[in-house]
């Protein structure tokens, strides 16, 4: 990968010269010590492969994939596009990525059109609507296309649940609880968002990782040597060489990564002075973007990594689903976006994962939501793993099929 590329340059495919609705991979990258092609990259090529077979002016909305083998870098992966349908509102793509004779990835994506304008006053006639509607026993949607019968559960039977919190939910519940302090009903409001992190120092004040790891190696010295030193060294420099600018997100008052379920990070497109990418170019290239450091969330919050006991065994992504809303007016493609991710559940006796995240302008405005599930193993060679058999995380060796019981040897 050469230090100039462009993002642009690694999500764009190019039509097959005979084959209708089918495009062709271009310059393929497999991470270091990465089992294939970076998926955010299949991701992307397969978005912009469906949107050349969608016309203006419908938009991409939402995808969901699933990765079905590692695609290599060689040969050239085929990204076959079926029309699945063609409304007035939205339209539906299916898209198989093969590379020969392997089918390497599938992935689902819908578009639709461009928000409409709102009438003025529409949150008055909402308010009457509902109060309206107080004497037939309906409560009636904020959608105004909706109603339901009031509910008959009692109170009584219905238990508070305190889930686990983050710092997002924990400002999220304050606003409500304060909201609901002042008025038990707010009425109609045109959008909602999970709030943007309070106090976040901009990407400006925050080290890139390239320089953050550089500058961690420098003062460690020697303490690095074989195997560690080399990854560390590769890693440092597939981040000055990519496309993509990756800083950790801090608060001014605290490192957010110290919760240990949650990371943030600040994601910045390189791209040529000149190029002006299209919007769906841009979502392709958010797609490519966030799957950086994603399922990491996962094995992050349970304590597995390189040098934890048990050592992490296998990471790898699963599915990817990405729902996105309408881009600010003002928006630019090469400014930075804030990728928080969450980690949702972990359960290795399944060997599995779930993450979910909201990315952010720098203004605080909500442009995508994202989720994926991933492979979250931990390395359980010389040690007692009973019960992970069932899980896929282990697999016994002939004695144990024997009956016997005996350690289990990790499946990587």
């Amino acid at each position: 990968m050469s230090p100039t590329t462009s993002l642009t340059s690694l999500v764009v495919v190019h039509p097959h010269s005979s084959k209708p609705l089918t495009s062709l991979s271009r310059n393929l990258w497999v991470p270091s010590g990465a089992r294939g092609v970076f998926g955010g990259q299949v991701i992307a090529q397969s978005l912009l492969a469906a949107s050349s077979t969608i016309s203006s002016p419908l938009g991409l909305h939402s995808t969901h994939c699933y990765f079905l083998l590692p695609a290599h870098a060689q040969p050239t992966i085929e990204y076959r596009v079926e029309k699945l349908r063609d409304g007035k509102s939205y339209a539906s793509r299916l898209v198989r990525a093969w590379q020969g004779d392997r089918e390497v990835f599938v992935l689902l994506a819908s578009y639709t059109l461009p928000p409409t304008i709102l009438p003025s006053g529409l949150g008055n006639r909402v308010a009457e609507t509902e109060n309206e509607a107080k004497d037939d026993g309906l409560k009636v949607s904020n959608s105004l296309r909706f109603s339901s019968p009031p509910s008959t559960t009692s109170s009584a039977t219905v238990k508070n649940v305190t889930p686990a919190s983050s710092p997002i939910e924990d400002r999220r519940t304050s606003k409500r609880e304060s909201s609901s302090s002042n008025n038990n009903n707010p009425g109609f409001q045109e959008k909602y968002q999970v709030p943007f992190a309070e106090d976040l120092l901009p990407w400006e004040e925050c080290e890139e990782e390239a320089v953050r790891w550089q500058k961690w190696m420098d003062e460690r010295g020697d303490k690095f040597k074989g195997n560690t030193k080399t990854f560390l060294e590769e890693y440092i420099r597939e981040r000055r060489e990519s496309p993509v600018s990756i800083a950790r997100a801090l608060t001014r008052e605290h490192d957010i990564s110290a919760n240990h379920h949650v990371r943030m990070s600040w994601l910045r497109a390189r791209l040529d002075p000149s190029e002006k990418p299209n919007e769906e170019t841009v979502k392709a290239m958010i797609a490519y973007m966030t799957d950086f450091q994603f399922i990491g969330t996962a094995s992050r919050s349970v304590g597995l990594h390189q040098s934890s006991t048990p050592r992490l065994g296998m990471l790898a992504s699963l599915d990817h689903s990405i729902h996105f809303y309408p881009f600010p007016s003002n928006f630019d493609p090469s400014a930075p976006l804030l990728h928080v991710m969450e980690s949702q559940v972990v359960d290795v006796a399944s060997g599995r994962g779930t993450v979910k995240g909201y990315v952010y302008t720098q203004d605080g405005v909500l442009v995508a939501v994202t989720s994926q599930e991933g492979v979250v193993r931990a390395d359980l060679r010389g040690l007692e793993a009973k019960g992970l058999v069932e899980g896929g995380a282990v697999e016994d060796d002939e004695s144990e099929r024997k009956g016997k019981r005996k350690t289990v040897k990790a499946k990587l």
